[in-house]
C-alpha cells in the first residue's frame, strides 16, 4: 500500500517538477515557463497571471527544464538555467558553467530544426468592423483567423481572410481567401512545403482562382523573439474570370514574418505572395497582410492591419490593386 501511495504521489507532483521557477530575492517563488530574457527582464508565462515581466535585478535564481541560446556580451551558449552548490550556472553539454544574470544581454528559446518541434496547436481570429451613418452609409467588415498546428517535425498553417464593405446599399468590396500551408522540415532550416489557396472576388470579376502547388523553403531564424521564413515552388493554377475558364502553370514565391517587443506585448507581422503566371494574358498576383498587434491581456489584442492585392494584369474595367485598412481586436483561442 504504502508503495503506491508514493507511486501515486510521484505523479501527482511529476507536473510541478517540470515548471521553471524563479526564485526572487525577497524569497518569493513564481513557477511557470520562461519564455526569454531581454532588456534586463526575465519573461515567466504563467497559468495564474499570462505573461509577467520580472526584473532580473530582482531575481535570486533562475531553473528551466528547456535549452536557451543565452549571450553574455560577444559570447553565446546553448544550456538549461540552473542552480548547483547555491551558485546560478547554465549547464551545457553537461557542463555547469557558472553565470551572473545581470550579464545576461538576451536568451531566447531556438524554435529551430526537427528535434525541437513539439506538439503545439494555436489559433486566433482578427475581428474588424465600421459603421458610418450621415452623408453617406458605409458598413464594411472583415475578419482575418489563422490556425496552426506544430508536430514532430511537420507545421500546418489555416488561414481565412473575409473583407466586405457595403457602400449606400451596394457592394464595392467583396473578397475571400482561404489558404493552407505545409511544412516539413528536412533539416535544421530546410523545408518541403505545399500550398493551397481559394480565392474569390466577384466585384473584381475574379469568380474563382484555386491555386496548388508545391517547393522548398527556408527557415532564417525561429525563436521566442520572432520568426522568418521564405519559400519558393511551382503551382498549377486554375481561374474563372469573367465567362472564361484559364489553367496555367506559375511560380510562387512566398514569405512569413513577425516580431516581438516590448516583453511581447507588441507584435510586428508580414506575410506576402507573389504568384507569377507566365501566360502573357495574367501577370503577377501579389497579395500582403502587414500589421502590429498590441496585447491587451492574454487573451485579446488590439489590432491594425493593411491587407493588399495587387494583379498587374486585371480583368478589364478593373483596378490593379484593392488596400484594406483594418483596425479592431485578437482573440486568441
Amino acid at each position: 500500500m504504502n508503495r503506491l501511495v508514493l507511486i501515486a504521489m510521484m505523479l501527482l507532483l511529476a507536473p510541478l517538477a517540470t515548471a521553471d521557477v524563479v526564485l526572487l530575492k525577497n524569497g518569493d517563488r513564481m513557477s511557470g515557463t520562461v519564455d526569454s530574457v531581454n532588456n534586463g527582464n526575465v519573461l515567466l508565462i504563467t497559468e495564474y497571471a499570462g505573461a509577467v515581466a520580472i526584473a532580473v535585478d530582482d531575481i535570486a535564481e533562475v531553473t528551466t527544464e528547456s535549452a536557451f541560446d543565452v549571450a553574455v556580451g560577444d559570447s553565446s551558449v546553448n544550456g538549461k538555467f540552473a542552480v548547483v552548490d547555491g551558485e546560478q550556472v547554465v549547464v551545457a553539454n553537461g557542463q555547469p558553467q557558472p553565470l551572473a544574470l545581470g550579464d545576461v544581454t538576451r536568451a531566447g528559446q531556438n524554435n529551430l530544426g526537427i528535434v525541437n518541434f513539439a506538439r503545439e496547436w494555436k489559433s486566433r481570429a482578427d475581428l474588424a468592423a465600421q459603421v458610418a451613418k450621415g452623408n453617406t452609409d458605409t458598413q464594411s467588415y472583415s475578419v482575418l483567423a489563422e490556425s496552426s498546428f506544430k508536430q514532430d517535425n511537420v507545421e500546418h498553417l489555416l488561414t481565412l481572410l473575409v473583407s466586405n464593405e457595403e457602400a449606400e446599399g451596394i457592394t464595392t468590396q467583396e473578397q475571400l481567401d482561404l489558404d493552407y500551408r505545409y511544412k516539413r522540415f528536412v533539416s535544421e532550416k530546410w523545408y518541403a512545403s505545399g500550398n493551397f489557396e481559394y480565392f474569390e472576388d466577384p466585384i473584381k470579376d475574379v469568380d474563382r482562382r484555386v491555386t496548388l502547388g508545391a517547393g522548398m523553403g527556408y527557415q532564417f531564424w525561429d525563436n521566442s523573439f520572432g520568426a522568418l521564413s521564405s519559400e519558393l515552388g511551382v503551382s498549377y493554377v486554375n481561374e474563372d474570370i469573367g465567362d472564361e475558364t484559364s489553367n496555367n502553370p506559375a511560380l510562387r514565391w512566398g514569405l512569413d514574418y513577425n516580431k516581438f517587443f516590448f516583453d511581447k506585448r507588441m507584435e510586428a507581422f508580414h506575410r506576402q505572395s507573389v504568384l507569377y503566371i507566365p501566360d502573357s494574358d495574367r501577370g503577377e498576383v501579389i497579395a500582403s497582410s502587414t500589421g502590429v498587434r498590441y496585447a491587451l491581456n492574454t487573451r485579446i489584442d488590439a489590432t491594425a492591419r493593411v491587407d493588399v492585392n495587387h494583379e498587374t494584369k486585371p480583368a478589364p474595367g478593373n483596378s490593379k490593386t484593392d488596400v484594406i485598412y483594418n483596425l479592431g481586436v485578437g482573440i486568441k483561442f
